[in-house]
């Protein structure tokens, strides 16, 4: 049996509710949970911190007065949700507490967190409108994880941390890992603080490229931590616990001064001038010294300001868009360059990019890893360029990793690429070994240059493949081969593409599938397909949505596919008002 503990004195009548809402505050609650823990035995009773997902938006967006109609609101609707017995309490902001007493069933636990993100759903009815939020909730089970009320408490607050890692209207279990994990990031952050004091942290620089030259025209400094007696430690380990721990403030700092640095010792050896861009963590930009901070570097350095680039994500800047705006104006007039970091994963709005004065914007990864064959990543690119271009901002792919990614961006017109298919982050000696080099990328093809007359089959047929090339090759067309969806989208993404020939059976995929993609990605593009007489109605389908441009039946008969191939060439050329290029000589020829 849990041993009766000591009963906690009562607090004071007056300071014992929260003014808000009407529930207990935190002090009264942790005296309730102390005293019902022991009167529960021997059943199971379990506690649920709940976090309101989205809660500060509503304040910035909204105002205080629809945070508070939030807060009481969903107060009423915790406590016709609590069985009986249940005791409910307010620790904090959004943070909500509630403890399930004598449960039958541990699983019970989870079956009211449910109803409480459902209950969630519901719109509340706020001065501005009605608006909907999530709630990440997480569980501590007694006796099953601790018989202590504080260390329950402690326990599901743990929990709670790893759902809201996890993302939005999320629910965790408390688990022993959870502590190990715990312990494991004080370790982690004393051996932050550690690093900090003994400069044990360097920095990397990665390369950005110009795609229409293909020369280096900027570096990112990257922070790197190489731990004694561990090695280096990834940032994805390392950098979030600098945030939340708000090291990162101190950190950034050095970090822009010694890109300051090395701009300046770059320029002593009489290298071609270099710009650096650095990136400006959440808190780092919400601090009130981030300008002097800067200027004090430009000035401790002496180095031009255009030479110095900070990277800010569309988050950073959105919580605070008045402030924002001032910041920003203030060290573009210092003429500070200013990228907004991971674009196209926030709120990506036309009105903001009008509003705060920047010169570029940084394609997410999410969006370049799949851009060669997923057309809704396509789609997102080739917008964030076009409306990057049409403000006159600069625009920089991040994670470009492959040849077809690069040529893919480099028709569609995007400024400069960054990634391992140029160069991995690397030290201060080794980029200024390609600086000496004069290292270029290889110009996409398309790119500043007369397309040729380029004809793509598709066919999972060797011998019809073979045939096919044979046959059109003869008129001088340049042309290209893929046996499946996967090979046709590499080379659609490498090579200036006018007109495809397609079948419509393959195993990989129907032609009529792959075409309609092709359409979405490639628009200008002609597309014909070969079928058979018992595929009519599906390709007539495909013609109607404007996937295709012709289809003809197998077999075929060759003088007159290489007539209606020649003509499709000349209608593609004349509907984009362009001088048909001349035939390349045939093989042979």
């Amino acid at each position: 049996m849990i041993p009766s503990p000591p009963t906690p004195a009562q607090p004071p009548a007056g300071a014992s509710h929260d003014s808000l809402t009407g529930l207990p505050n935190r002090q009264l609650f942790t005296h309730t949970l102390a005293r019902q823990l022991p009167a529960a035995w021997p059943r199971a009773s379990a506690l649920l911190l709940i976090d309101l997902d989205g809660f500060r938006a509503i304040n910035d967006l909204h105002g205080h007065v629809a945070g508070d109609a939030v807060l009481r609101q969903f107060a009423r609707r915790l406590g016709l949700l609590a069985p009986a017995r249940a005791a409910i309490g307010r620790l904090g902001n959004d943070e909500f507490a509630l403890l399930l007493p004598a449960l039958a069933q541990l699983r019970q636990a989870g079956e009211v967190a449910e109803l409480i993100r459902t209950a969630l759903h519901q719109p509340f009815d706020l001065p501005g409108g009605p608006a909907t939020l999530t709630a990440c909730i997480g569980i501590a089970a007694c006796p099953a994880d601790t018989d202590d009320a504080a260390t329950l408490l402690r326990y599901a607050g743990l929990a709670l941390q790893q759902a809201r890692r996890a993302g939005r209207d999320r629910c965790c279990h408390f688990t022993d890992a959870m502590q190990c994990d715990a312990r494991d990031h004080h370790q982690l952050e004393h051996a932050l603080r550690h690093a900090c004091a003994q400069g044990e942290f360097e920095l990397y620089y990665q390369p950005k490229v110009r795609i229409d030259s293909g020369r280096i025209t900027g570096a990112e400094a990257l922070l790197r931590w190489n731990r004694p007696g561990h090695g280096q430690v990834a940032p994805s380990e390392f950098l979030p616990l600098l945030e939340r721990s708000g090291l990162i403030v101190p950190v950034g700092a050095w970090v822009i001064d010694q890109a300051c640095r090395r701009i300046a010792a770059w320029a002593a050896l009489g290298e071609r001038p270099l710009g650096i861009a650095v990136n400006v963590a959440s808190r780092q930009f919400a601090d009130t010294r981030l300008e002097d901070i800067v200027a004090q570097a430009l000035a401790r350095h002496g180095i031009a300001p255009g030479l110095l680039s900070l990277e800010v994500t569309e988050s950073a800047m959105m919580d605070d868009p008045g402030r924002t705006a001032a910041t920003l104006a203030a060290l573009r007039a210092m003429g500070v360059r200013i990228a907004i970091d991971d674009f196209g994963t926030g709120y990506s709005s036309l009105a903001y990019l009008k509003r705060f004065p920047v010169d570029a914007l940084k394609i997410d990864i999410s969006f370049i890893r799949d851009v060669t064959s997923n057309p809704d990543d396509a789609a997102v690119v080739d917008t964030i360029i076009a409306m990057a271009h049409s403000l006159k901002l600069e625009v920089v792919a991040e994670g470009v990793e492959t040849e077809a990614q690069l040529a893919y961006l480099g028709r569609q017109r995007c400024d400069q690429i960054q990634g391992y298919h140029y160069s991995r982050p690397l030290p201060a000696a080794q980029l200024e070994g390609l600086l000496r080099d004069d290292l270029r990328l290889g110009v996409p093809e398309g790119v500043g240059t007369v397309a040729e007359r380029t004809l793509l089959i598709i066919d999972d047929e060797p011998n019809v493949l073979s045939a096919l090339q044979r046959l059109l090759r003869a008129d001088g067309y340049r042309v290209l081969a893929a046996n499946g969806a996967a090979q046709a989208l590499a080379l659609l993404a490498r090579h200036p593409v006018q007109l495809i020939l397609c079948d419509q059976h393959m195993a990989e995929m129907r032609g009529t599938e792959l075409l309609d993609q092709v359409r979405q990605m490639y628009p200008d593009t002609f597309r014909i397909i070969l079928t058979g007489h018992n595929d009519l109605g599906a390709i007539m389908e495909a013609v109607h949505r404007g996937a295709l441009y012709r289809f003809y039946t197998k077999p075929w008969d060759n003088r007159t596919l290489r007539e209606n191939i020649g003509a499709a060439f000349r209608h593609y050329w004349q509907l984009h008002g362009l001088a048909e290029p001349a035939p390349m000589l045939a093989a042979g020829g």
